[in-house]
């Protein structure tokens, strides 16, 4: 009699763990390919475009950058206000990929592409958050009105999502 409450037990204690596991695990789905396209620009972001692609367990970003152009500022200001911008510009780009190289002026307004390895995709539920990671690499994107197939950036940009789950 003894025996059998603890085999109740032990297969009790299994099954809550089991269930447990399959709890935390549907918070987060595991991701084969994914793609964030771009569809809204903030108007005050330097980023016009950006297209992230995820397969084989690699992303590859596509981005276009511009300046911020005030049509009311005096040409002789604008060399200026561009050096400024583009320090910004740089900044931003190395927290987002800290081995990438700085930027020059003859580069902006063209797209740049970059790789990341060893990646993964993460969509949390829970968070209302899609989480992009690799080597050297995190990007975190919230879902606009807890649609994940609508992304918004830290910098107010939105992008299309779209998903396969493995």
């Amino acid at each position: 009699m003894k025996m059998k409450s603890k085999l109740g037990r032990r297969m009790f204690a299994t099954v809550c763990l089991a269930v447990l596991f399959f709890l935390a695990s549907c918070s987060r789905a595991g991701v084969d390919s994914a793609a964030a396209n771009q569809v809204l620009t903030n108007s005050n972001s330097h980023q016009q475009y950006a297209l992230y692609l995820f397969e084989d367990g690699r992303i590859t970003v596509n981005k276009t950058l511009s300046f911020l152009v005030d049509p009311n500022q005096e040409p002789a200001d604008l060399v200026e206000e561009q050096e400024a911008q583009l320090v910004q510009i740089n900044e931003t780009l190395q927290a987002e990929f800290p081995k990438s190289k700085a930027l020059t002026a003859a580069d902006i307004g063209t797209m740049h592409t970059f790789e990341v390895t060893n990646a993964q995709v993460i969509i949390d539920q829970e968070k209302k958050e899609v989480r992009m990671t690799g080597d050297d690499f995190e990007k975190v994107f919230k879902m606009v009105d807890n649609n994940d197939k609508r992304l918004i950036d830290d910098e107010q940009n939105e992008y299309e999502f779209s998903y396969d789950e493995k």
